[in-house]
């Protein structure tokens, strides 16, 4: 290494360390502006404050939600239709940015049908189903609306929503096969409701709706599929053989 490399070494080695200059100088301007930085300070303790402020605040409220909607529930539970209406509809109303003021837009709209009060059902299921709710749920929601606005004469937004509900994934997907095909019923479109009457009898051999379903068959000319009492063993039709 030649003469002047090493000097120009040691001249760099006995420079000031860059952090610890940067931090005398912190230092300096903090005594040359105590008030600036007692500002700072306070502002910093404000801040802090108002974060945990609004932590609480959220935290109250998912809680109050939470004892609100299982209130409300246990009243529906109880078939108290109208005082559960209202116990979901103020949730909604009050608290409807938390998890279970949500919820509780879809049991208020649900609560209305049970009350046979359609009309009132509508707002709720759409304000739920804006909200994007997982699928399962908007399902539900697509349902019970087209039962509403069947209920209300609207046979197209019924349709529609039906429809909707039919094609998501999710458990209603039967109950939605059905009363589309009540719907197309109702509308004059026989040829539409026996189809989903049969898919709705080939699906769902053991469907809640399964004796309505095939007297609907029965009522616009149709031959339903046999029940599975009907069935042999193997899934034999008996109605397949005749005695000689």
């Amino acid at each position: 290494m030649s003469a002047r490399a090493t000097k120009t070494t040691q001249k760099e080695l006995r420079q000031p360390d860059e952090f610890v200059t940067a931090t005398a100088r912190v230092v300096e301007w903090g005594r040359e502006n105590q008030t600036t930085v007692q500002y700072a300070a306070v502002g910093l303790v404000v801040l802090l404050l108002a974060i945990a402020g609004v932590g609480w605040w959220t935290s109250s409220r998912d809680a109050r939600a939470n004892r609100e909607f299982y209130s409300a529930i246990e009243l529906y539970k109880a078939e108290q239709w109208g005082e559960s209406f209202e116990g979901f509809r103020a949730l909604a109303e009050d608290l409807g940015s938390t998890d279970y003021g949500r919820l509780a837009t879809l049991y208020a709209g649900r609560a209305a049908l049970k009350l046979d009060k359609p009309a009132e059902a509508i707002p709720f299921y759409l304000e739920y189903l804006d909200g994007s709710p997982p699928v399962a749920l908007a399902q539900l929601a697509h349902l019970n609306l087209g039962r509403a606005l069947s209920s209300t004469g609207d046979v197209e937004g019924a349709r529609t929503q039906l429809q909707t509900a039919l094609e998501l994934e999710g458990p209603a997907r039967p109950e939605a096969t059905f009363e589309l095909a009540r719907v197309e019923q109702t509308a004059g479109n026989n040829e539409r409701a026996l189809e989903l009457y049969g898919n709705y009898l080939e699906d769902n051999p053991n469907g809640p709706a399964v004796d309505l379903a095939r007297a609907e068959v029965l009522a616009l000319g149709g031959t339903p599929p046999p029940s599975p009492s009907m069935m042999m063993p193997g899934g034999i039709n008996p109605l397949q053989f005749q005695v000689n």
